[in-house]
């Protein structure tokens, strides 16, 4: 018997890549309502600025943490238990962090937050997932809707804090229980990670396994019986596939059976394939939108008198320009020309443009309007547009290693820029430090731009060795039929 070396475009069931999409919108929404309000909720409870970077990175700390228990979990087991332990875990948080404004207490608020980090841990699974069920092809489209969906989620900021606004007027307290625009960021969220726990348990199908070096896998999805979907796996083929075929590309001609175990799998992802490039732009990417989302709210309110509703709609602009980036990412990809180093360098210019504009306008201790807007947007356009393609890469480079271990670790380097950013952030704002704000931030960026140059050659999409899987969907059909190559 022999298998056929065939390229298909396919991508996860479209049951399942809405309930990914639906967890994505959920964090968010989570993002959208409080981030508004939370230096507000810090100082109502006697906390400084330095308590806000602390509450903001310990909430990444815990998650970082638990990246590599849910990757590790996912490969290990059914993808539905760290899913649902996940949420569960972030409705015990959220329900902590809104009871802390009853109690006056920022103790319980932290606590809150760090229990909700680790069920926030779920988004490196939603990103396991596609890199398990998606062709090589489809993959910076589906973590570009799956980055729009999100972004979406925080573009609901503004309505939603109009109508949670609405609360401080009722005065509900009964007890230790106070509803009300600060504390509802936490309780909204408890009724939303339940609800996507209830989903999962009735809707979710598991990912096809890894499949090994040897064989490839073919994914039958079933009929629904009772409500519940499971998914079956059949082997369907035996040789081993060439590995050979690219020799341009270092290390993709050394993995086997036999190796697979260790440190061989991070050496030749990492380094062979230039993997650590793809999760310094994630670093980069997390340092520097933590680091200005903690910044940009006590800075408004200091300088310009902003409260929530001038918030919501500074980042509802901000979220504008995000998802300008998205739909940039996505025209891109589809061109032929087009290329993930050639995004990225695009992102490179428009983070540059955005130091530019940082270093000649906002060093000093009062920062104009404009300035402050006009950086923000650069940069949240360069961050958004640099993410997908250097993920979709990275999750090519990983080969037939275990892609839910490997995409922990970038989320772990992303949950640690996650963790530095906001706590940088808030003791520079603390002291009344922007020139050193503004400056590191742009030193941080440059790591970027001066590493590129060194591995521009392997920055692009490797065939995953997955030969046809039959019985995939392709979720984004709509966005553009999916083409199969013979």
């Amino acid at each position: 018997e022999s298998s056929t070396r065939t390229k298909v475009s396919y991508g996860p069931p479209r049951m399942v890549f809405a309930l990914l999409l639906g967890s994505t919108f959920a964090m968010g929404v989570e993002y959208a309502i409080l981030m508004p309000t939370v230096w507000r909720y810090v100082q109502n409870n006697g906390g400084s600025k330095a308590f806000l970077g602390f509450i903001l990175s310990g909430f990444s700390l815990t998650r970082t943490l638990a990246f590599v228990l849910v990757g590790y979990w996912s490969d290990k087991r059914p993808m539905k238990e760290p899913f649902v332990f996940s949420f569960l875990i972030g409705a015990v948080g959220n329900m902590l962090y809104g009871l802390a404004g009853g109690l006056n207490s920022l103790p319980v608020m932290l606590v809150g937050r760090l229990i909700a980090g680790v069920g926030a841990a779920s988004t490196t699974l939603n990103q396991s997932y596609i890199a398990r069920t998606s062709s090589v092809d489809q993959r910076t489209k589906l973590l570009s809707l799956c980055r729009g969906t999100s972004i979406l989620g925080i573009a609901s900021g503004p309505v939603l804090n109009l109508l949670l606004l609405k609360l401080d007027d009722k005065n509900v307290c009964t007890g230790r229980f106070c509803l009300d625009s600060m504390t509802s960021a936490g309780y909204v969220m408890v009724l939303v990670n339940l609800l996507l726990c209830f989903l999962y348990m009735i809707a979710f199908v598991e990912p096809p396994p890894q499949a090994s070096v040897s064989r490839s896998m073919s994914y039958h999805r079933p009929g629904s019986s009772h409500g519940i979907q499971e998914s079956k796996y059949k082997e369907i083929a035996t040789n081993e596939p060439n590995w050979d075929d690219n020799p341009l590309d270092e290390g993709w001609g050394e993995q086997r059976d036999d190796v697979g175990a260790g440190w061989e799998p991070i050496r030749t992802v990492v380094f062979k394939r230039a993997g650590w490039f793809c999760l310094l732009v994630n670093f980069v990417t997390g340092f520097e939108i933590t680091a200005l989302e903690t910044a940009i709210t006590p800075l408004t309110s200091e300088q310009y008198g902003w409260g929530t509703q001038n918030n919501s709609f500074m980042f509802a602009g901000i979220t504008a320009i995000a998802l300008t980036s998205i739909v940039s990412t996505i025209v891109l990809d589809k061109q032929i020309w087009s290329s993930p180093r050639l995004i990225i360098a695009l992102a490179q210019i428009s983070l540059g443009g955005a130091f530019v504009i940082a270093l000649a306008l906002c060093g000093g201790p009062k920062v104009p309007v404009y300035g402050l807007l006009l950086f923000g947007a650069f940069l949240v356009y360069g961050v958004v547009l640099q993410g997908p393609p250097a993920m979709g890469v990275y999750s090519t480079m990983i080969g037939h290693y275990d892609k839910g271990v490997f995409m922990g670790y970038s989320q772990i380097v992303l949950g640690v820029a996650r963790i530095f950013g906001p706590l940088f952030a808030g003791l520079t704002l603390e002291f009344h430090t922007h020139w050193l704000l503004f400056g590191i931030l742009c030193l941080v960026y440059l790591a970027t731009p001066i590493s590129f140059p060194f591995v521009w050659n392997k920055i692009t999409k490797h065939e995953d060795d997955e030969y046809c899987y039959s019985g995939m969907e392709d979720p984004s059909a709509d966005v553009g039929d999916a083409a199969v190559e013979g």
